[in-house]
């Protein structure tokens, strides 16, 4: 059997698992807001879809904050508790960039043009999938680091398609016929709606070091 990152240790398990599990909610309220509010121009709809955003991740904090008081009670070694504490904080700042995202677009209600909010919904459709490799990734840290390499490449791939869509956005946005002030707002709001993938990226990169490290 391959190894385990934490071995004997079912309840930290459960609780990063648990809160992965509150981030995965936020990240999917978070796609429903964008959907309602790009594609649908419902803005009612995408408020309330963001308030739920917020409220998944307050819970997912208090898991967090669960798990750090559990570790700092001496569950785990102290390097295992380290890389807990470093992914559990990573995949929480997740949670935190699909909170800012919204918080911009619904604060400033920018109206943005159809032939770039088409390629905002490619990136709002790739950012579930990049998460969906990250609730992968996670599950093998505790079952089979073996199979950790596959869901990081994965991650590194749809992070460069993302980044492609990125570009893409910002080449045809400074071409339109808009004011300038217009354009930095889009721009601003593009820069917020990559960071989810910008910080998966971080995230996969770190657990690779970590398997690099204690698999055996």
């Amino acid at each position: 059997m391959k190894a385990a990152f934490w071995k004997r240790q079912q309840q930290i398990e459960t609780l990063v698992l648990g809160h992965l599990g509150e981030v995965a909610k936020a990240i999917g309220f978070f796609q429903g807001s964008l959907v309602a509010y790009l594609r649908d121009h419902d803005v009612d709809k995408a408020a309330k879809l963001a308030f739920e955003t917020h409220r998944a991740e307050g819970i997912a904090d208090d898991v967090r904050r669960e798990v750090e008081v559990k570790l700092l009670a001496g569950a785990l070694l102290p390097s295992s508790r380290r890389d807990v504490l470093q992914v559990i904080e990573q995949v929480d700042r997740l949670a935190n960039s699909a909170e800012a995202i919204l918080d911009y677009l619904l604060f400033q209600k920018p109206e943005i043009p159809a032939e770039l909010s088409e390629v905002m919904l490619e990136i709002v459709e790739k950012t579930g999938e990049i998460f969906s490799k990250v609730e992968s990734m996670i599950g093998h840290l505790f079952r089979d680091l073996s199979r950790m390499h596959e869901e990081t490449q994965a991650i590194e791939k749809i992070e460069g398609e993302i980044d492609q869509r990125e570009r893409a956005i910002i080449k045809r946005l400074f071409k339109m016929d808009l004011d300038l002030a217009r354009k930095l707002q889009l721009h601003g709001f593009v820069e917020r709606l990559v960071e989810i993938s910008d910080r998966a990226e971080d995230l996969s990169d770190y657990v690779d070091i970590i398997a690099v490290d204690r698999h055996f």
